[in-house]
């Protein structure tokens, strides 16, 4: 099941819903990634966040989900159970993981971001 599939469920019992987030390896992200968080909330769809890259630039950095035919996809963000930070924001793309795009114009590929519930900016 490609992440574009992964399914938020809009409806369920609070802590029983566990996302999976599943990027195929490609060229950005040659390790894919599969990880399953338990979620604590809803979806909503998120634009920007407060997020520094390994590489040190910090800022707000425009985010959306990256699909294998090459198109975008909104990234969407939901709070989960982080075990050393307790509730931490989970932000998901598509099959390909997210992009991120800095102020400056740099652009980054990650499989998915967990953050401080204050990093997201919209």
């Amino acid at each position: 099941m490609a992440s574009r599939d992964v399914q938020f469920p809009l409806q369920f019992p609070p802590g029983r819903a566990f996302v999976t987030v599943m990027v195929e390896e490609h060229e950005a992200l040659p390790d894919g990634c599969v990880q399953r968080f338990r979620a604590t909330g809803g979806p909503r769809v998120v634009h920007h966040v407060a997020w520094e890259s390994e590489e040190g630039v910090g800022g707000t950095w425009a985010v959306r989900g990256a699909l294998a035919d090459g198109s975008a996809a909104p990234a969407l963000a939901r709070p989960v159970d982080d075990s050393s930070a307790g509730t931490s924001i989970l932000v998901v793309g598509g099959d390909h993981g997210l992009r991120l795009t800095s102020e400056s114009g740099e652009e980054v590929a990650a499989a998915y971001l967990l953050l401080a519930p204050d990093a997201i900016v919209d």
